[in-house]
């Protein structure tokens, strides 16, 4: 009797465990979600007026209905930039392009001093630059648009430079908090909660004004389908 007892607990973990973890990659469009044991990666868009989307990835919990995502360094394409001779006396030439070195326009530059304060600003044209003057107090340049992964750097006096921005809004080293729903064997439904979750605060008690804030602004969530590697033909 005790070892039926004991097999019956050790059978209730191992359910427990598994409804508490997530394997494998559901899909929604170009938006997903890849769990592979206690790691996540993501791509999600279309939430709260979210027009762009958030990339990210990390360690997750699920905390009763939630996912906490604690996002550390994202290993995909992120934005950068290169440092050229300046062409310019007394004013730094930024130029802005894309993945494919195409110029982007609409793309707002700002060079900053010491107190993070705007001292000049610019926004790119059909040739993706902006032309910094003004610049003997600006010590960073912080380059920025909705739908791509913001970059801020430091600035050396004499310098040009090229960015190469990279889509989507990266997601690094903050917590984000997703609220998920099992609706069966190969669907779930997201919400986004937030993407900045003060972990220092009582948890359950902010988990709860998350949700409650998503149902007042009628936020609505997204299905995801699990995708199934396909069996080899053995024949």
């Amino acid at each position: 009797m005790k070892n039926i007892i004991i097999l019956i607990a050790i059978l209730f973990n191992v359910m427990l465990v598994e409804a508490q973890t997530l394997n494998g990659t559901y899909k929604n469009g170009s938006d997903s979600l890849f769990f592979s044991n206690e790691h996540i990666t993501f791509r999600i868009s279309g939430f709260g007026g979210l027009s762009s989307a958030l990339v990210g990835e990390g360690s997750y919990e699920i905390v009763d209905t939630y996912i906490l995502v604690h996002t550390d360094e994202y290993s995909g394409m992120k934005s950068n930039f290169e440092e050229l001779e300046g062409s310019k006396k007394d004013t730094c030439v930024v130029k802005v392009v894309a993945d494919n070195n195409y110029p982007v326009q609409g793309i707002l530059i700002e060079s900053k001093n010491k107190s993070g304060k705007t001292i000049n600003a610019g926004v790119t044209g059909n040739d993706g630059t902006v032309y910094l003057t003004d610049n003997e107090k600006s010590i960073n340049i912080v380059a920025s648009a909705m739908g791509y992964n913001s970059i801020a750097f430091d600035y050396k006096a004499g310098s040009d430079y090229r960015i190469r921005l990279a889509d989507n809004d990266v997601i690094e080293e903050t917590t984000a908090v997703l609220r998920y729903n099992v609706i069966d064997e190969e669907t779930i439904s997201i919400i986004l909660l937030t993407d900045n979750f003060n972990i220092e605060k009582k948890r359950e008690e902010e988990l709860k004004k998350l949700e409650k804030r998503a149902r007042k602004s009628n936020r609505l969530d997204k299905r995801y389908k699990k995708e199934f590697e396909p069996f080899d033909d053995i024949y």
